[in-house]
């Protein structure tokens, strides 16, 4: 396994999911691991899949927005999912939990004298403590063994914790006789300021079906883990030269939270006070702490301006932690300095008049002028430096039409070749008074390779299933164009007309396929695009507890049970289209009768024909057991199966 995610609903519900090697979709359709009918969400929205490379998150929504820590992901774009990584699409949040791999605690084995023999059954613990935190979960696992030699229905009761922290809470379950059962407790306490960290017994009980004496009764201690929480708010943040403020501050954690609170001003500039310099928050409570903020010296003549400071609420040990609020005071001048400033505006530009009377002024001259390509693709950016002497101004001109005017101290000028195509002069004009000088170059631009859109009409298809696969694309530009098809695929039609194209392959893939479009420009430039296509495999829902085969004939030794409403991999039939080997959960392969099978969103008839087949065992083979029927009402996980 590969950890597991948590959903987290709009209405405050939450579901665990556990990941395997094979991917898990989450959409609105009903054909995926994880149904959510929500408009917000695409048919098919996310894909996450575990393997030895890691855990990955892949965007399949074309429309709507998908956000991994913050961060949007874009269509097909595939992201690691780090230990507690957040995904949100639509009204869901995802959250990412890796599975623990620390050493599993041990216990010393439960003496069948501390247990009542008279029952017939023994029931053992795995650890007699569980390390939980809220919003998260922790297992323990409960073995319990049938002494006797017939089947034995069994209740299991849960006792010391609210009914929704536990699953199963109570279970009703079948042991055969001579076996045991595997049964693994989630304990997921909610994450509320209310419930205190601390130990929490949890009792068990197991005792035959509808009798009150004689049960096992086990003891677990759950250890509640503590987790710290805090929000602030500052009211008004923009304040005059002298104002009054509040300073909230709301406890999320479920644990006291003492706080130093001061004032932060790196000038010096204010006079900042508080109420009081330190508080203490019990779990869930709030507090308004009043304070105020003043300038220290209002100055005479200036302009308006804000003076920045901050609100800081420090934690103390042994988990400590800073929070800043930003605020600000805005200081307004007792003078203003407007009319000083007209009067000695309007002196320059008296200064200025009379020396441009007096004045001539030079030719302008330009020294050196050139471009940073004489040939581009159409959109692309063409850098114009120069060096001149005696301009007051510059002006840009393409095919004499004006598209820029800089100041004296300008050297260079991006030009933007958008609205160009073939051959253009570029001219630049140094200008000083009516005096101009004037050089111009030439520019080759040409129009590049546009992929306005490729794409496939489908983003997923079954392993071993021959599917047909529509790719269209639009280009612009092009003058050769290549559409690279995948291994085992082949073109069925195509409709082809200037820029745009669709064509129709057909074939069956066996791994994650990926088409490719090369187009080459007139340059011989080529650009390409990739679609990548996600190959999962046919899943086949028993109709019944179903007795698997190790080939596809009874005489064949006994190899599992596929278990009713669980979904298997379909991985393919027989040649007379009877029998249909599957893979289990577990990765275990075995041979049922095709007809003890429904398969839905495609014809078992297209899986592929296995030949190598096993010879049927001889007449001296020594009987085996056949494997233990699972409890057939026996709780599993929620949503997709591995």
């Amino acid at each position: 396994m590969y950890g597991r995610i948590d959903i987290r609903y709009p209405d405050g519900r939450r579901k665990s999911y556990q990941l395997a090697s094979a991917a898990l979709t989450i959409g609105s359709a009903a054909d995926n691991s994880i149904q959510v009918p929500d408009a917000a969400l695409a048919n098919r929205h996310l894909r996450i899949s575990g393997g030895d490379a890691g855990v990955f998150a892949v965007n399949l929504a074309k429309d709507q927005r998908t956000i991994v820590n913050g961060a949007p992901l874009r269509l097909d774009e595939q992201r690691r999912l780090a230990d507690g990584a957040r995904i949100q699409i639509g009204e869901l949040t995802i959250e990412y939990i890796r599975s623990s791999e620390g050493p599993t605690e041990s216990m010393t084995r439960i003496s069948e004298h501390t247990q009542p023999s008279a029952i017939g059954i023994r029931a053992e613990l795995e650890s007699g403590t569980l390390k939980v935190w809220p919003f998260s979960s922790a297992s323990a696992e409960l073995s319990i063994t049938n002494l006797t030699d017939a089947d034995l229905l069994l209740n299991l009761e849960t006792a010391g914790l609210p009914a929704d922290w536990t699953t199963p809470h109570d279970l009703t379950f079948t042991v055969a006789g001579g076996n045991s059962v595997d049964i693994l407790l989630q304990i997921m306490p909610p994450r509320q300021p209310d419930i205190a960290p601390g130990d929490y017994p949890l009792s068990i009980g197991v005792a035959r079906h509808g009798e009150k004496v004689g049960r096992v009764q086990l003891q677990l201690l759950v250890q509640l883990g503590s987790y710290r929480g805090l929000s602030a708010a500052l009211e008004p943040t923009v304040m005059s030269h002298q104002g009054a403020f509040t300073f909230y501050l709301l406890n999320h954690g479920n644990e006291d939270l003492p706080l130093a609170l001061k004032p932060y001003d790196p000038r010096d500039l204010l006079d900042i006070k508080l109420a009081q310099d330190e508080v203490r928050l019990s779990p869930g409570r709030r507090a308004a702490i009043s304070g105020s903020a003043a300038l220290r010296r209002r100055p005479i003549l200036g302009r308006l301006q804000d003076i920045s400071f901050a609100l800081l609420a420090e934690a103390e040990a042994p988990n400590q932690f800073l929070l800043a609020l930003p605020a600000s005071i805005r200081v307004r001048p007792l003078v203003p300095a407007r009319a000083l400033i007209a009067a000695a505006i309007a002196i320059a530009l008296l200064a200025l008049a009379l020396a441009a009377a007096l004045y001539q002024p030079p030719q302008p001259m330009i020294m050196n002028y050139a471009l940073s390509a004489e040939q581009v693709a159409r959109g692309t950016p063409v850098a114009l430096t120069w060096d001149a002497v005696h301009a007051e101004r510059f002006v840009i001109e393409v095919e004499r039409a004006p598209v820029a005017e800089l100041p004296t101290d300008a050297s260079s000028y991006a030009l933007d070749t958008g609205d160009y195509v073939d051959p253009i002069a570029i001219a630049l004009i140094a200008v000083n008074g009516e005096a101009t000088d004037i050089q111009s170059l030439e520019l080759e631009v040409y129009q590049p390779v546009i992929v306005w859109h490729f794409e496939a009409d489908k983003h997923t298809l079954l392993r071993g299933i021959s599917t047909e696969l529509t790719i269209s694309w639009r280009v612009e530009g092009a003058a050769a164009l290549d559409i690279a098809l995948p291994v085992g695929f082949a073109t069925v039609r195509e409709s082809i007309m200037d820029d745009e194209g669709e064509i129709v392959i057909s074939g069956v893939a066996a791994d994650d396929i990926q088409i490719t479009l090369s187009a080459e420009d007139e340059r011989g430039t080529t650009t390409r695009r990739a679609l990548a296509i996600a190959i999962r495999a046919p899943e086949c829902m028993p109709t019944e507890d179903i007795l698997l085969y190790a080939g596809p004939d009874p005489r064949f030794t006994r190899a599992k049970f596929a278990v009713r409403n669980v979904p298997v991999l379909a991985n393919g039939i027989t040649a007379d289209q009877v029998w249909l080997q599957v893979e289990l959960a577990s990765g275990d392969y075995g041979w049922g009768r095709l007809a003890d099978f429904s398969c839905h969103g495609f014809n078992p008839a297209e899986l592929q024909v296995i030949a190598d087949i096993p010879p049927l065992p001889t007449a001296t083979t020594a009987p085996t057991a056949a494997p233990t029927l699972p409890p057939t009402n026996a709780a599993t996980p929620a949503g997709g199966n591995f």
